[in-house]
């Protein structure tokens, strides 16, 4: 019995002295850097986290964020000292008093968790441990994976705690350790559940993060409520079983509700499409920032500050209005449809990845159909809402083909800053930007037509004869009017206030079409235009970007200044990276043939297609601009200004298959000039907003006074059709008789009622 309880404690010890030897071994290989390379001193000296780069308004709003990871990095002085102990208390009560191994910890996982099997032991890894790990991260070693990471992380717990202060590991760990949701540091996730900033944290909130720490998606606030609540609570027991919090205490708050605010600025970014396009431009500025000073600065990663043109309050309004709008035109274009899609949706359904992949499958059309037509549960634009609904798959690309889309871009014309950038409904669900997209610019590029012909010489009383021809050279083209009345001639003036379309096809061979295309590109549109007479109608498709910003030179005198998105660049500690200065305008036309084109395009806004900004929407300022309809009603554009700001409007589908049957709603004086007349609404009561957009345009001088003094129409003279034969024109009269069999005389042409939209 001696014998054999001696040879057993024998046999005990050597296997003891032979696994701490191992074990002591496997730490000195690791130690060695056998399994690669430790951070050294200097490493560990220089650590520094991600932080996001913060984007503001000219108005110091936060419009959104840049980041590899979502990070905004706190000092542990703006840590709310009940944070630290909630966190303290909840993932390594010995903090204060290990030296970054607690040994203490690591014989209870011995004990409990291996030899026991029991679960709740827990990890036994300390607050350094973790932040090793969050730091440098771990390895594939095989078999050997966890006890290598595990070895490393305690090592470089005891580097890190012989650098840093306790306090300093703390800040460390908060700003690394993931919130979920792409979320990383306390910062990022106290402004995404809570909406403020950490120091404002109240205790059971700041219970409710740390509680995240154990699982961040399980324990996710938003998504799991009832589980974040009981592990909130979890978290309030620990700090009053180490003395954080009395008894009363934690009874008080375990039993208040779990209260959210939350705010995602990655999916809900103030002005995304803007962003979107800051974002670019700002990549490139660090470019050319870091070859100059052999600097490397990342946009994602070190926190910079971007200051940006757009103005805020603009911004809102421009967004309040369009989603009024859209929603009222909405409603009309489903009544109008009520689910006349097949051929539409066939053509859509054919561009999805999903279609090509069971065409590439040759699965049975049965086996598709089938799977279009069963119920699942999907997320869904509606009404302005991110809605979750039982539909169809069919369903939803049925809804999506039949929404109306919109674009706003508002810039100062004097300075090229970008005030508004509102490229669709929604950059979540929506995200092509439309204003940038291209589409026919139909009448609002009729301004351009007349800016050249005046920089050609064309005088502004010249009259165009209201009369349809027929243009054989292009294979019998024949445009004709948008209320289709003709007979008389229209000056310059009044053909561009009525929106006559004879007229501008007779301008643009007056000015000739190459000189169009070139003052085209004077005034900032780049994309390839057509060369053909229809160009005259805006059959060329271009961005809202081009044409607003082409109406700036009108605005400003004849001078294109480049658009200004960016006012500043700093880093986090303030040094300025970037500083954008006003650049010197080019000169685009004449500032005599501006003030003449501004002056006609008042009469728009005054008596013409625009005129409802006066009567329905009662705008007092100021106003020039242009309504636009493309062929078939599938584009509706207004383009308006001041002389401190232009506004452009972009409404339709994303197919031209969808469009209104007529002008009653399918016109750019009711898809488009309805958002700028609630935008400008809105800026009119708001002093602040109207002092700096609303300003007198120049007064004419005499001389553009007398070259614009003559009527807008005149009846058709005696001589007109001898002078005719001396006067070369393309095209041959049509003759048309109207169904009525009646001609309007002079004073029904002129003062008669017809119908404004073009």
């Amino acid at each position: 019995m001696r014998f054999s309880l001696k040879k057993a404690l024998k046999v005990s010890f050597w296997i003891g002295f032979s696994f701490a030897a191992g074990a002591l071994l496997f730490i000195a290989l690791v130690w060695l850097e056998v399994f690669g390379p430790l951070p050294d001193d200097k490493k560990l000296a220089e650590i520094e986290n991600a932080n996001a780069t913060l984007v503001y308004s000219a108005d110091s709003v936060l419009l959104g964020q840049f980041f590899a990871e979502n990070r905004t990095n706190v000092s542990f002085s703006s840590l709310p000292p009940h944070l630290v102990n909630a966190l303290v208390a909840t993932e390594d009560a010995r903090f204060f008093a290990h030296e970054g191994v607690d040994l203490r910890s690591l014989l209870r996982v011995l004990v409990k968790s291996i030899l026991l099997g029991d679960k709740r032991a827990g990890g036994g890894s300390t607050i350094t441990q973790q932040l090793a790990k969050n730091l440098f991260g771990r390895r594939p070693f095989g078999f050997l994976t966890m006890p290598v990471n595990k070895t490393k992380e305690m090592i470089l717990a005891q580097r890190l705690e012989a650098r840093y202060s306790k306090e300093q590991i703390l800040e460390l760990y908060l700003n690394t350790v993931s919130f979920s949701e792409n979320t990383y540091g306390i910062g990022a996730g106290s402004r995404r559940f809570f909406g403020k900033p950490p120091a404002l944290l109240r205790i059971e909130e700041a219970a409710v993060l740390v509680g995240l720490l154990k699982a961040n998606t399980y324990y996710n606030p938003r998504l799991h409520p009832e589980q974040a609540l009981s592990r909130r609570n979890v978290v309030l027991h620990q700090m009053a079983v180490y003395g954080y919090l009395s008894a009363s205490e934690k009874d008080s708050l375990q039993k208040l509700p779990l209260t959210l605010h939350y705010q995602n600025l990655t999916e809900e970014a103030r002005a995304p499409y803007f962003l979107k396009e800051v974002k670019r431009k700002a990549s490139a500025l660090l470019e050319e920032v870091n070859a100059q000073q052999e600097a490397n600065y990342d946009l994602e990663q070190d926190g910079l500050r971007i200051y940006t043109t757009l103005d805020y309050e603009m911004q809102s309004l421009a967004e309040d209005a369009l989603k009024a709008h859209l929603g009222y035109l909405q409603t009309k274009m489903d009544q109008q449809f009520k689910g006349e899609y097949a051929g539409l949706f066939n053509a859509e359904l054919s561009k999805t990845a999903l279609y090509r992949k069971w065409k590439d499958k040759q699965y049975p059309k049965d086996s598709l159909n089938k799977w279009l037509d069963h119920t699942h549960r999907l997320r869904l634009f509606i009404n302005g809402k991110d809605s979750v609904l039982e539909s169809t798959a069919r369903d939803s690309i049925t809804h999506y083909i039949k929404m109306l889309h919109a674009g706003v871009l508002a810039i100062e014309p004097r300075s090229g800053q970008v005030k508004v950038w509102v490229g669709g409904l929604s950059y979540r669900f929506l995200p092509f930007d439309h204003v940038l997209s291209r589409r026919q610019a139909a009448s609002t590029f009729k301004p351009v037509v007349y800016a050249t012909a005046l920089e050609q010489g064309v005088k502004p009383c010249t009259y165009y004869e209201n009369e349809q021809r027929v243009y054989r050279e292009y294979n019998d083209w024949s445009p004709g009017n948008y209320d289709h009345q003709y007979g008389g001639y229209y000056s310059m003036a009044g053909a561009l206030k009525k929106s006559v379309n004879v007229a501008a096809v007779q301008a643009i061979f007056e000015a000739g079409i190459n000189n169009i295309l070139v003052k085209s590109r004077a005034l900032g549109i780049e994309s390839r235009l057509p060369r053909e007479p229809s160009l005259a109608l805006g059959t060329g498709s271009v961005s809202l970007r081009e044409m607003t910003r082409a109406y700036g030179v009108f605005a400003n005198e004849g001078l294109l200044q480049p658009l200004m998105m960016i006012t500043k660049i700093e880093t986090a500690e303030g040094e300025v990276l970037f500083r954008n200065t006003l650049p010197v305008p080019r000169s685009a036309m004449s500032a005599e043939n501006a003030r003449l084109i501004t002056a006609m395009l008042e009469g728009v806004v005054n008596e013409g297609t625009a005129a409802k900004l006066r009567s329905q929407y009662n705008l007092r300022m100021p106003l020039a601009g242009k309504t636009g309809t493309a062929q078939n009603y599938t584009d509706g554009w207004f383009i308006g200004y001041t002389p401190k700001l232009v506004t452009g409007v972009w409404v339709g589908a994303s197919t031209p298959g969808v469009h209104f049957s007529s002008g009653r709603y399918g016109s750019g004086a009711a898809m488009a000039l309805p958002v700028f007349g609630k935008f400008y609404a809105g800026i009119e009561k708001r002093p602040g907003l109207r002092r700096q957009v609303s300003a007198n345009f120049d007064l004419l001088s005499v001389e553009q006074l007398e070259r614009l003094d003559c009527p807008d129409f005149r009846e058709e003279h005696v001589f007109d059709r001898f002078l005719d034969l001396f006067d070369k024109k393309e095209g041959k009269p049509v003759k048309k008789e109207k169904e009525s069999g009646e001609k309007k005389n002079f004073f029904q042409r002129l003062f008669g009622k017809k119908k404004k939209e073009d």
